[in-house]
């Protein structure tokens, strides 16, 4: 995954500007920056970096940074994979530190973790650089390092329903923040965090945040215990299912449609671009199943929505194709849910990407829950499928000139 994610990398950002930006203090009730000042002294990770090599190093650096951040729970992860989220990844999923809000988590489960933390003690390993025309090492034990690290955040990124997550890379007494969203992923410049107070600032303001600034997509929330046993029986889910409540504006109309929809699946697959998932779903109000999509499109001028589209379609009456029920580009309820790599490619000093691509979160239900093709039980049943997919293909063009 290095490779494929190497052009959409931006930085180095500076860490004052990356905490002013995405977890400013203005957006955190009740914060006391002096609880931190009084905190934070040069040499308090000193047990950290004088460790022989890095799995000696996790300890006291979960020790001193709990000190700063007592909301968290820092858990040493390295030696758990995630095989109950991640088990269609062709590779481990086992991060050095995961960062949970909560005082419960053990091991990893990449469906809750906050922050991922990677450790790497030689300097070669670091992913990053902050002179010359790329941000990225080019060395292979980089490349691994980014693919590494990239891998952790398409799994957090497919295991739940957030805008962004943040992790941390470790390099000895060097240490990085990156905050990765569907359009790439922006890294700070080297903090040297046993004597520079960015890293520990972070997890400080992490720890007070609100769901929203830490990443979680909160134009969805958990389903009520009644809810989600309501769903699972209608979807026929196991009663260990986490189940999701959302609401999506129904087509020409006021009224809302209500969904629950099940935890969401991660697969190997890179973080950048839509992000499509499609599930089963249970409509609450109308009490049947439905077939949801979650998207990140791409959002310029002239590329339509996809939900615009089936409401074109549907209004041109073409034929062998769903209804749409409900669509939207999804409202954020901070300025930081967006995505924001893109915007900051071309900052003074980001060096050279390719991270052009705008995209925004969108949603739609339909109302047919398709079966898979590879799922006929007739050769005529599948040459059916074909025609009626040539039939709604001619139509669509001819009607609507598109598709």
């Amino acid at each position: 995954m290095g490779r494929e994610m190497k052009s959409h990398i931006v930085g180095p950002m500076p860490p004052e500007e990356f905490l002013r930006m995405f977890l400013p203090i203005s957006q955190i009730p009740h914060y006391d920056d002096s609880s931190f000042t009084s905190a934070f002294n040069a040499g308090i990770f000193k047990s950290t970096i004088a460790a022989p090599d890095e799995q000696h190093a996790y300890e006291p650096f979960i020790n001193t940074m709990k000190s700063f951040a007592p909301q968290l729970s820092f858990i040493d992860s390295h030696s758990n994979s995630d095989m109950v989220n991640c088990s269609s990844f062709t590779f481990s999923i086992k991060p050095d530190v995961c960062v949970y809000a909560d005082t419960t988590s053990r091991g990893t489960d990449i469906s809750t973790a906050e922050v991922i933390i990677e450790f790497k003690w030689g300097y070669c390993h670091d992913a990053f650089r902050d002179i010359g025309d790329s941000i990225v090492s080019s060395t292979d034990n980089s490349m691994d390092t980014l693919g590494q690290i990239t891998s952790y955040a398409a799994a957090q990124l497919g295991a739940q329903y957030r805008t962004h997550v943040f992790s941390a890379l470790i390099v000895r007494d060097c240490a990085r923040i990156i905050r990765w969203d569907r359009e790439g992923a922006i890294v700070t410049s080297v903090i040297k965090y046993n004597t520079e107070p960015y890293l520990a600032d972070f997890f400080h303001r992490f720890a007070r945040a609100s769901p929203a600034l830490r990443g979680i997509d909160t134009s969805i929330s958990p389903a009520s215990l009644q809810e989600a046993a309501l769903a699972r029986s209608w979807l026929s889910l196991p009663d260990t299912k986490r189940m999701f409540k959302l609401s999506i504006p129904v087509v020409d109309s006021s009224d809302m449609l209500t969904l629950i929809i099940p935890q969401p699946v991660a697969y190997g697959i890179p973080p950048v671009g839509r992000g499509t998932r499609t599930c089963p779903a249970f409509d609450l109000l109308n009490k049947k199943v439905v077939m949801f999509k979650d998207s990140w499109r791409v959002s310029l001028p002239d590329v339509l929505p996809e939900g615009e589209t089936y409401r074109l379609l549907m209004s041109r009456k073409v034929h062998n194709i769903a209804s749409c029920l409900a669509y939207h580009d999804v409202p954020h309820s901070i300025p930081q849910q967006f995505t924001q790599t893109v915007k900051l490619s071309s900052a003074a000093w980001a060096r050279s990407n390719t991270a052009t691509t705008p995209h925004i979160l969108h949603r739609l239900a339909l109302n047919i829950v398709g079966n898979k093709l590879t799922k006929f039980q007739s050769s005529h049943q599948l040459v059916q499928s074909i025609r009626d997919a040539l039939i709604g293909t001619y139509f669509g063009t001819s009607k609507c000139l598109f598709i």
